[in-house]
């Protein structure tokens, strides 16, 4: 910077007596931060993380802008009148940068305690910067102030730049670990970009101007590489609006970057290249980013059009889930009620019946007997269904109470088949019991739910089964401390594709209805459901239709 010997410079800054990498480091990549800024902020204005990140891009450019100045101008009044803002910018661009990652993470705007302690820490710089505490004196033949700055005054702002890259890297950290997969990317991406826009522009502007001031360098030409951290962060946050929508902007931003990044080829042209074959080459590069920044914005544009409609769809389906588990439940309340309703009626209906057929009414007519049966087995058909209906209800909402405590469960499950060998015999059929175990057979379990489930497990052999023989076989697993309760039948089987679905609600075997069998679909539904809440499984197997099946109650035993 020996400003006599310099020629008036062109369109204010332009002079062939510098490097082409003042100008290369810094109007491209300013162009490009106020076109990713600008594209930015004006597509979503009043989203505060799109105003703060405009503001950062418009403060750099400002200072790249003033940086030009200083290094091109040949007029002292205006150097020394630009320079004080060499240390303010920088200031604010570190407290813009925490500000703008305390929204970014947190979706919201910071707490005031936080905006006060930032003005505080700002505040200084402002105060000092047209002071001998910031510029003592000015070069006049040289045109610059190196050897008449404060190394204190660079060193204090210097330091909120240091600040600004620990605390945002707090916040960003902070938020990492309590985030989703897709915004943990998203905070990489960020954390990334401006960590190191952070540390290339304050470290490397600090240490180009501290060798000046000490006279290392005749001049801080170093400090032209900080600028292309900017380029990286504005890279990444392309990456994050074509990628995640990070700012609500959709496409433009996309296009902001392949207009930038022509800008930035064709810079080459203007500042660096000087032979036809350098031009040729520069031609070929900026064609090529052409075409392949169209077929980029072409795919991004697709990629957000897709996006856009599954978001619109999930967002139908949600609704409709939102509906459905609300008629759910209404459902669920229904068949609650009605089947309350239903009981008491059916109770005294069966009541009658049982008093008529005793003859409590007087002498029973013989062809009236028939006629009766059917009533009260239709009642106790009934009865069973709605105790079925109940306990799905009870299931589906969360309801359904247990009472756990110490049973043995091979006594249980001898009993139960003692009591319904009758109702077996009624039908033609041998119902046994079987039992193999090496442990006492002792669970811990609702004594009224495994009746319940012995009882469903049992019929439902017996009313599958029209010859032949249905039995219950107890044995234990010691090693995986277990006891099985196995119902084995010979009656009509299962098909494999039944068998996939056979303890759904309302599921029956087509076979079922093509024997004339009565049933609801929902006794192996609420089996398992208890079973499963008492820690145990029920598992069905049948090698096919007219093969017979076997139905496995597991329940973990007491030690």
């Amino acid at each position: 910077m020996i400003c006599h010997y310099y020629t008036e410079p062109l369109y204010f800054f332009f002079t062939s007596d510098l490097p082409p990498l003042l100008y290369y480091s810094h109007i491209p990549v300013s162009i490009l931060a106020l076109v990713v800024g600008f594209f930015i902020y004006f597509n979503n204005p009043k989203r505060l993380a799109n105003k703060l990140l405009f503001a950062i891009t418009l403060l750099f450019s400002n200072w790249t802008f003033i940086n030009l100045i200083a290094w091109t101008n040949i007029h002292s009044d205006i150097l020394l009148f630009v320079w004080p803002y060499f240390a303010m910018i920088p200031a604010l661009i570190a407290i813009c940068s925490i500000y703008f990652i305390y929204v970014f993470t947190n979706d919201k705007d910071a707490p005031v305690s936080t905006k006060l302690i930032l003005l505080a820490l700002v505040t200084p710089v402002f105060i000092f910067a047209h002071t001998d505490l910031s510029v003592s004196g000015f070069n006049i033949s040289d045109c610059d102030a190196f050897g008449f700055e404060s190394l204190w005054y660079n060193a204090y702002y210097t330091a909120i730049g240091a600040i600004s890259v620990l605390w945002t890297s707090y916040y960003l950290i902070k938020k990492y670990f309590t985030s989703t997969k897709a915004f943990k990317k998203q905070i990489l991406l960020m954390g990334l970009g401006i960590e190191f826009f952070l540390i290339t522009f304050f470290s490397i502007t600090f240490i180009a101007s501290y060798l000046a001031n000490v006279g290392l360098v005749v001049d801080s030409d170093l400090e032209f590489y900080g600028l292309y951290g900017m380029a990286v962060f504005m890279v990444l946050i392309s990456v994050l609006v074509t990628r995640y929508d990070t700012f609500n902007v959709g496409l433009i931003a996309s296009q902001a970057l392949i207009v930038s990044l022509l800008i930035l080829v064709g810079a080459q042209v203007t500042y660096l290249n000087t032979t036809k074959i350098s031009l040729i080459l520069t031609g070929i590069a900026f064609v090529l980013t052409a075409v392949i920044g169209f077929i980029l914005i072409r795919s991004v544009k697709k990629e957000i059009k897709q996006k856009q409609e599954i978001e619109k769809l999930a967002g139908n389906l949600e609704k409709v889930n939102d509906r459905l588990r609300l008629l759910d439940k209404q459902k669920s309340e229904f068949v609650s009620i009605a089947s309350h309703q239903l009981r008491s009626p059916l109770t005294a209906i069966r009541g009658y019946v049982s008093l008529i057929e005793e003859g409590n009414f007087g002498p029973v007519p013989e062809q009236m007997k028939d006629a009766l049966q059917r009533v009260s087995e239709s009642g106790k058909f009934m009865a069973v269904s709605i105790d079925d209906f109940l306990n799905v209800s009870r299931i589906e909402s969360g309801n359904m109470k247990y009472d756990l405590k110490d049973i043995n469960l091979r006594e249980q499950a001898e009993h139960i088949v003692e009591d319904l060998r009758a109702d077996a015999m009624k039908r033609g059929l041998l119902l046994m019991f079987k039992t193999d175990i090496t442990s006492k057979g002792v669970v811990n379990a609702d004594f009224g739910k495994t009746q319940q489930i012995f009882h469903n497990l049992i019929n439902n052999a017996l009313k599958y089964t029209l010859k032949g023989t249905v039995t219950v076989f107890v044995h234990d697993d010691r090693a995986k401390n277990l006891i099985h309760v196995e119902f084995i039948d010979t009656g009509i089987g299962i098909s494999p594709d039944t068998l996939q679905k056979l303890f759904g609600k309302f599921a029956r075997a087509k076979i079922a209805s093509s024997a004339n069998i009565m049933g609801t679909g929902l006794g192996l539904f609420v089996a398992r459901e208890m079973a499963r809440a008492m820690k145990g499984d029920i598992t069905a197997h049948s090698e096919g239709e007219g093969k017979g099946s076997r139905f496995v109650l597991t329940l973990p035993l007491v030690m």
